[in-house]
Parts: C-alpha cells; sequence; structure tokens
C-alpha cells in the first residue's frame, strides 16, 4: 500500500512539475537570448566606438602630417610676404576648381595673388571679401583663369613659358609657348618667373617637375608636362603669397 501511494504521489508530482520545468525551461531560454541580445548590443558600440576612435586617430595623423608639411613650406617662404589659411569650404561639385579660405582683405588679399599649399602652387585668389577669399585652382575643369608665366631650367639659362592648363588624364600641368627648343631632363624643377607685372606676378615659386613633353595638336608649340609639387587632394593650410620681400 504504501508503496502504491508513493507511486501515485510521485506521478501525480511529475505531472504538476512537468509544466513548472518547461516555463522555467522556456525563461531560461529568454534570458540567454536577452542576456546575447545585450551583449551584441554592447559589441556593436565597442566596434562603433573603436571605428570612431581609429577615423579621429587616421585623421590626426593625415593633419599632423600636413601641419609639417606647411612648416616646411613656410620655411622655404621666408623671403616673402605671405598670409597663411585655413581652408573652410571645398565643395565636392567643385572639388578640382575651387576652395574658399578664412582669409580677405583686412589680411591684404588681392585678385590674382598666387596661392601655395603642401610643398608648391595650387591656384590663385580669384574672389576677395573682407574675412573670406575664393582660390581657383590650377587643377580646374574650367581652365586657368589667368595663366601663369613660368621659367623651366637654370636661372643662369632659362627657358620661359606659359602654364596654361592641366591635364587630369596625365596628372600634369601643361605649360607651352616655350621660348627655346632646349629638351628638358625629367625631374627638372619649374618655378613662376614673375614676368608680367602686376598683382601675383611673383617669381621663383616652386610649381613642379617636369616628366615628359610632346608637339601639340596643331604642331605649333611644344607641350611640357609637369607634376605638381603639391598634393592637390588633400589641402588644409594655404600661403597666400603678397610679394617677394623686396621686389617681385
Amino acid at each position: 500500500m504504501t508503496q502504491t501511494i508513493n507511486d501515485g504521489t510521485g506521478f501525480v508530482d511529475q505531472v504538476i512539475a512537468a509544466p513548472i520545468h518547461f516555463v522555467q525551461d522556456k525563461a531560461n531560454v529568454l534570458s540567454n537570448l536577452i542576456n546575447t541580445y545585450k551583449q551584441n548590443e554592447n559589441l556593436k558600440k565597442q566596434l562603433t566606438d573603436l571605428t570612431a576612435e581609429k577615423n579621429k586617430l587616421a585623421s590626426a595623423e593625415s593633419e599632423n602630417k600636413e601641419l609639417k608639411t606647411a612648416l616646411k613650406l613656410q620655411e622655404t617662404l621666408t623671403d616673402y610676404d605671405r598670409v597663411s589659411s585655413n581652408v573652410i569650404t571645398r565643395n565636392p561639385a567643385s572639388w578640382d576648381d575651387t576652395l574658399v579660405i578664412d582669409s580677405g582683405s583686412k589680411d591684404g588679399l588681392q585678385i590674382n595673388m598666387p596661392v601655395m599649399a603642401n610643398g608648391g602652387i595650387i591656384g590663385r585668389i580669384s574672389q576677395v571679401n573682407k574675412s573670406t577669399a575664393k582660390v581657383s585652382l590650377l587643377t580646374s575643369t574650367k581652365g586657368i583663369e589667368n595663366k601663369i608665366p613660368v621659367y623651366l631650367g637654370s636661372k643662369t639659362s632659362p627657358s620661359y613659358g606659359i602654364l596654361s592648363s592641366y591635364d587630369s588624364t596625365q596628372n600634369a600641368y601643361v605649360v607651352t609657348q616655350v621660348t627655346t627648343t632646349t629638351k628638358f631632363t625629367k625631374g627638372s624643377q619649374v618655378f613662376t618667373s614673375g614676368l608680367g607685372g602686376g598683382v601675383g606676378s611673383v617669381r621663383d615659386l616652386l610649381v613642379g617637375t617636369v616628366i615628359g613633353e610632346k608637339d601639340s595638336n596643331d604642331g605649333l608649340d611644344r607641350q611640357i608636362y609637369i607634376k605638381p609639387a603639391s598634393n592637390l587632394y588633400d589641402i588644409r593650410f594655404v600661403f597666400v603669397v603678397k610679394q617677394l620681400i623686396g621686389g617681385n
């Protein structure tokens, strides 16, 4: 009898306990899912934070590198009256054409003044406001608004020409109207000549280096291809050159 009662009681306990165990199991599964979800969200946040920190570090490293380049350029411009500026606007739609800097007429800027960045000349001032100015870049798809007189070869025996356009397929400036038939070796430096007179006629500003040449389409004029001295894509700091101290 006792065994029968115990067996019956055990069966009843199993019947009663079964739904409880089922609910407990489901509750454990749900709890595990919630914990997993929270862990995933936490990992996602950590990944986002790490990505943001990585981007900040990359940006800081890039800015530091350009600051060093700007400092080096500044050391080469000690003979020039210049204004240092920050790039405040560069529209993606006109990336190769213009940018805006945070200096203007209050700083003595005038139209046609040459602009240097990343080691070489990048353009000229094309519009001046009180505290800002627009720079027309030499890479402009609309063409160079004001051609730049340059010289190639040595200072003692230079060949003169005009920086007249930019060839995006070659990533190079194009110099035409060269005054001599001299063959220029690759790597020869090219500088502004300061000829032409007026605002912006400043000599000895580095333009770039010769990478090649060919006859023009009409067969009347040579085209000298010049690799820009500056990084034209990433421009954050510039120097506007007013004039050569003691002359042009």
